[in-house]
């Protein structure tokens, strides 16, 4: 492992661990065990090093984005599955940086980072507008500002990730794929889907009970988890 890439993996774990305000370039530095003239060659500043692990996550995940549509995805659901499965697989793959991204939210695109960043937004934006031309044409697609066809397509992702990094929800985020897929291609093209795919899953809810004497004392209390049905059940 080069120099670069050992400052950002000790950028992260300093991140994760300590919040990026009290983290310090030094802290960085120690955990990275490289020299503060290989450290101040790649990056000058804390910033500059949250800017680059912001970016290099980013092109990772976009990266993944143009292989799934320069293999030629021949339909619209195709395509959006990919888009979103990449998206899933690589955020339970890589959940420190997922976690990290979702930190930091929007990278200021003043910066020199941020610059790189709206290169490659730019990049993918197009692609993506290549891609849906044809299907917009026919009518297939709804012709979309391209903010609201990413919106669409990744934004609901975000949220189901979130909630699963914060261990919110349980088992695979890849189980939450299918009705991610219809829902995007329900909104590109306006056409509801027939429904979700999967039954809804359990909840369950803890309840705490109370036994009250006349006067309103506590004589007893206890706690107990139950299941609590869905609307459909």
């Amino acid at each position: 492992m080069g120099v670069r890439e050992r400052v950002l993996e000790a950028a992260l774990a300093c991140f994760l661990e300590d919040g990026y305000e009290r983290t310090t370039i030094a802290r960085i530095r120690e955990r990275s065990a490289v020299s503060n003239g290989a450290l101040f060659h790649h990056f000058p500043t804390k910033e500059a090093i949250a800017g680059e692990l912001y970016v290099d996550s980013m092109r990772a995940v976009q990266d993944g984005y143009r292989r799934v549509l320069a293999a030629g995805p021949r339909t619209l659901a195709e395509a959006v599955a990919g888009v979103v499965r990449h998206q899933l697989g690589w955020i339970e793959a890589h959940p420190d940086r997922a976690r990290f991204v979702y930190s930091q939210g929007r990278l200021d695109l003043a910066t020199e980072a941020g610059h790189r960043l709206r290169a490659m937004n730019d990049e993918l934006a197009a692609e993506y507008r290549r891609r849906l031309a044809p299907l917009i044409a026919r009518g297939e697609v709804r012709d979309l500002p391209m903010t609201v066809v990413v919106a669409v397509i990744t934004g609901p992702a975000h949220g189901i990730a979130q909630q699963w990094l914060a261990g919110q929800l349980a088992g695979p985020i890849g189980e939450y794929a299918d009705d991610l897929i219809d829902a995007a291609v329900a909104g590109l093209t306006g056409t509801p889907t027939a429904g979700p795919r999967h039954p809804p899953r359990p909840v369950t809810a803890r309840i705490r009970i109370e036994v009250l004497d006349d006067d309103g004392t506590v004589v007893a209390a206890g706690t107990t988890d139950t299941r609590l049905a869905s609307p459909a059940e």
